[in-house]
C-alpha cells in the first residue's frame, strides 16, 4: 500500500507494505542507543542506577540500562530556531514578565473524580473511542474505511485489505484503567528537578517525540517508558526516510535509538498527511525486518485526533494545533485515573526567576503553529479543578 502525495517532495523509496501493528516478540538488541548532539545543553543530572518496578501487570515496561555513548541525533531544520545570546536573553526576560501574570497553582492538590469523569466524556463524546479505544483497529477502521485528515476533509487513504490485516483486532488499552500515569513533557524545567523516581513510580509512563534519555538526564526524567511518540517527520530527517541508498546505516541508527525505550508502544500519528502514511509504512517495514524488535506500533484514530483537538480548541486553544504532549494528555485521561504531568512548562523562566532552556536537552523553540503558553493555561486550570496533576516545581 502506498499513498501518493502531490503536495510534498519525497526522497524516500518506501515499499508497498501496509502500516503494520505487530512485530515478532524476540530478544531485544543490547547495543542500546546513540546520539550525536547538534546542541548540547549543560545539565547537572547524574546517572541513576536504581530500577523502579512497574506496578501494573502485563504491561510493556522499559527500565533499560543505558549505553555510555548516548543516543544518535541528526541535525534537523528546526535547529535554526535554537535561541542563543541576545535572543535567548530577550526570551528569558519576556517570559519572566509573563510568568508573574500566571495564577499560582492550588496549594494542595486533590483528585476530583467527578470533574475528571466529566472531562473524559467531553473530550471523546459518542463513546466509541472512550475507554482506551482511541487506537486505529480493524473494528474502528474496517475494510474500505476512508481515513480523512483530522483538520480537514482531505482524504488520506482508503483502508486496503493489506492495511486492514495489519491493524490490531482491538486496542491494547481497551477497557484498561491504570491508577496512576506520568506524561513526561520535554520542558527545561525538568533539569535539576530530581523527578525521575516519582515519574517512574507511576504504573504507566508516556514520553514525547523520542526525547533523549542519556544518563545525565535520568535523575530528572526517569528511566521507565511504556509509550513513546514518534513524529513521522523524524523518519525523514533523522533516518533519510530509510531510502535504499543509505538504508543500512539508517536502520542501524533507528534500532539503536529505539533500544533505550525498550519494548514500549510506538505511537505514530500517521494520518496527518499522505506523506506521513508513507513514512510510517517505511518505518514499519524496518520493524518487521528486524525480528528482535518487540515494539508494537499504534496509530491514533483520526476521530480521536479530531475530537481531542476540538475539545482543546473550545477551551482556549483556538485555531492553534495541539502539541503532541496535549494529545498524549488526552489519551492519558481515557486510560488513567490520576494523570501526572511533568515537564509541561513552556517558559524560559520559572516562578523564582531562574533561567531555563526550552527543553531539558536543548534550546530549540517550537514552531508558530503551536501556542504552548495557552496550552499550559488550560492544563493549569484542569490541575486546579483536580482533573490532573501538573508538576511545576522540584520533586525533591
Amino acid at each position: 500500500m502506498r499513498v501518493k502525495d502531490g503536495d510534498r517532495r519525497r526522497d524516500d523509496n518506501t515499499t508497498n507494505t501496509p502500516v503494520g501493528m505487530k512485530n515478532t516478540p524476540v530478544d531485544r538488541p543490547k547495543d542500546g542507543q546513540k546520539r550525536n548532539r547538534t546542541k548540547k545543553v549543560n545539565d547537572e543530572g547524574r546517572r541513576r542506577d536504581d530500577n523502579v518496578a512497574d506496578a501494573s501487570v502485563g504491561l510493556k515496561n522499559t527500565l533499560v540500562e543505558k549505553p555510555k555513548d548516548g543516543q544518535k541525533r541528526k541535525k534537523h531544520q528546526y535547529y535554526k530556531w535554537v535561541l542563543e545570546g541576545a535572543a535567548a536573553l530577550e526570551k528569558f526576560r519576556a517570559d519572566q514578565k509573563f510568568v508573574q501574570s500566571i495564577p499560582t497553582v492550588a496549594p494542595a492538590w486533590v483528585y476530583n473524580k467527578t470533574a475528571a469523569d466529566l472531562v473524559r466524556k467531553q473530550m471523546l463524546h459518542g463513546g466509541h473511542l472512550q475507554n482506551g479505544n482511541f487506537v486505529t483497529t480493524r473494528h474502528n477502521a474496517p475494510l474500505n474505511f476512508t481515513v480523512r485528515r483530522y483538520e480537514s476533509e482531505e482524504v488520506i487513504m482508503n483502508v486496503s485489505r493489506d492495511a486492514f490485516d495489519r491493524f490490531p483486532k482491538e486496542s491494547p488499552f481497551k477497557d484498561r484503567r491504570f491508577n496512576t500515569c506520568s506524561v513526561v513533557g520535554n520542558g527545561g524545567i525538568l533539569k535539576g528537578s530530581g523527578c525521575g523516581e516519582e515519574i517512574d513510580a507511576s504504573e504507566f509512563v508516556f514520553r514525547c517525540n523520542m526525547a533523549p534519555m542519556d544518563d545525565e538526564y535520568l535523575k530528572d526524567i526517569g528511566k521507565k517508558t511504556n509509550l513513546i511518540t514518534i513524529n513521522p517527520g523524524q523518519f525523514a530527517y533523522k533516518y533519510n526516510s530509510f531510502a535504499e541508498q543509505t538504508k543500512s546505516e539508517n536502520v542501524e541508527a533507528f534500532v539503536q535509538d529505539l533500544a533505550v525505550y525498550g519494548d514500549s508502544y510506538l505511537w505514530i500519528p500517521a494520518f496527518f498527511s499522505k506523506n506521513y502514511v508513507n513514512l510510517t509504512i517505511a518505518a514499519h517495514e524496518v520493524l518487521r525486518e528486524i525480528r528482535h524488535i518487540r515494539n508494537q506500533v499504534i496509530i491514533p484514530h483520526p476521530d480521536f485526533m479530531k475530537q481531542a483537538q476540538g475539545y482543546w480548541s473550545k477551551h482556549g486553544l483556538g485555531h492553534n494545533r495541539a502539541t503532541t504532549g496535549l494529545f498524549l494528555v488526552s489519551a492519558a485521561t481515557q486510560m488513567c485515573a490520576e494523570v501526572r504531568l511533568y515537564g509541561f512548562w513552556p517558559f524560559h523562566s520559572d516562578r523564582n526567576n531562574t533561567r531555563l532552556t526550552e527543553h531539558y536537552f536543548d534550546n530549540a523553540v517550537p514552531t508558530p503553529r503551536h501556542n504552548v503558553p495557552d496550552e499550559f493555561k488550560q492544563l493549569q486550570s484542569l490541575h486546579n479543578s483536580g482533573v490532573l496533576r501538573l508538576k511545576t516545581n522540584a520533586c525533591r
